[in-house]
């Protein structure tokens, strides 16, 4: 009975590394990691003592936000490998014990994705109402101003314009990037489709990309005002503009209980669920609760201070909103953000005392891979950054863009902390 728990509930008692693959491991030496650098060093990350995988997307993608946009669901980049390079890659992961979570970005696709490409031919084409399009205020073709003043997630109006069907399309991340409209059951059934078939090709779960913006307010009302610049950890607002009709709407909850009872249909062993999204501890947990998620990103410790203080607030916090059997994850680092030694410094002590405390405190541990080296975030500026993230401020001074990053934890440049892993 305790082996049988112990296969049904694995994902309680794990270390998570996560994986971005094009900085990890080269195995052909064209200057990109891929899945066979991936399987090169699984026994060093076994020997390391992480026992679970998270890999970022390596679907195929034109890659202008390096793989969170997908033109493909079913195939890697040619770049990463082939559809056998992935079967080999679930595996060699199995053999050796490990689990596997890939990255999966629901929220929106490319808009070099078939469904998009479609949906973008006419406004009577039949995927028309795969994705959200509307029209705009004012203006005889609509095009005066957008539907709504809701902002994407990245700087100004999410709302993109489409000159040739005269429509403006949401994107809530960035602008190449058009949200699935999951009101429509085709949407919701297709993409329900293509979960499981990874989860029959034996994955074992799912981080899920921004999944609090899967919905957005069904009667498109604006935004009201908010008094947040720069959006926090706790994400209540940011440029002025609440993000109360575009984010972690009811629908969004009821929309993870159902693809809970999805993967629960799979067992020996059991599947999981992590998902992404922004708000207070509160909020995130309400993911998780009533046959919700798993687990579910909580990223107020990303950016939390080394004192005492700071940390007992943090555990407070935690325990109060992801009481058990819940379970908080505790995750200091991604691939959207400033590895923590450079949060720290640079402090060689803090960073091990930081990793002790992540190990031992009651939750889900998820490292980014490098941070068991102490790796910090590269110098790059970011009038050259390639992160398309950062080109509305390439304008910026220097200091002044520095000061805004710093306020987001480095958001604003993520290239910095997706440097090639220090392999010598």
């Amino acid at each position: 009975m305790k082996n049988k728990k112990k296969q049904n509930e694995w994902w309680r008692e794990t270390v998570v590394y996560q994986i971005y693959p094009r900085s990890f491991m080269d195995s052909n030496g064209d200057g990109i990691g891929d899945i066979g650098g991936i399987i090169s060093k699984l026994d060093y990350i076994k020997e390391t003592g992480f026992e679970t995988v998270w890999i970022s997307p390596f679907f195929a993608s034109p890659q202008r936000d390096f793989g969170y946009d997908i033109s493909d669901y079913y195939s890697p980049a040619p770049e990463y490998g082939s559809p056998e390079d992935i079967d080999l890659l679930i595996s060699e992961i199995h053999s050796r014990g490990m689990y596997v979570i890939f990255d999966m970005v629901l929220n929106h696709t490319s808009d070099q994705h078939p469904w998009f490409i479609e949906s973008r031919s006419s406004r009577d084409n039949p995927k028309r109402d795969w994705y959200v399009w509307r029209d705009g205020r004012g203006g005889g073709d609509g095009s005066k101003k957008p539907p709504t003043n809701w902002r994407s997630q990245v700087s100004g109006s999410g709302w993109q314009w489409d000159g040739e069907t005269k429509q403006w399309y949401w994107a809530a991340f960035l602008p190449f990037q058009p949200d699935l409209n999951y009101r429509n059951p085709e949407v919701k059934e297709a993409v329900f489709s293509m979960l499981r078939h990874w989860l029959d090709r034996g994955v074992d779960g799912f981080r899920l990309d921004i999944i609090g913006s899967i919905f957005e307010d069904e009667e498109f009302r604006n935004s009201p005002l908010s008094r947040k610049l720069f959006p926090d950890e706790k994400n209540d607002g940011m440029f002025f503009r609440s993000t109360c009709r575009t984010q972690n709407l009811p629908e969004s909850l009821e929309f993870v209980k159902e693809l809970r009872a999805l993967t629960d249909e799979y067992s020996n062993p059991s599947r999981f669920l992590v998902g992404e999204t922004f708000g207070t501890t509160e909020c995130v947990s309400g993911f998780c609760e009533s046959g919700g998620l798993h687990t579910a990103f909580a990223f107020e410790c990303a950016g939390a201070s080394f004192t005492a203080d700071s940390f007992r607030k943090l555990i407070a916090g935690y325990e109060k909103s992801f009481t058990s059997p819940l379970l908080p994850v505790w995750a200091f680092s991604n691939h959207d953000r400033s590895r923590r030694i450079s949060m720290l410094g640079g402090d060689v002590r803090k960073a091990k005392l930081n990793a002790a405390f992540q190990l031992t405190v009651r939750g889900l541990p998820f490292f980014y891979f490098g941070e068991e080296i102490g790796m910090p975030d590269s110098e790059l500026d970011h009038r050259d950054s390639l992160d398309s993230v950062s080109f509305p401020f390439k304008k910026l001074p220097a200091a002044l863009f520095n000061f805004a990053d710093r306020r987001v934890n480095g958001a604003l440049n993520r290239d910095k902390v997706r440097t090639p892993m220090l392999w010598n």
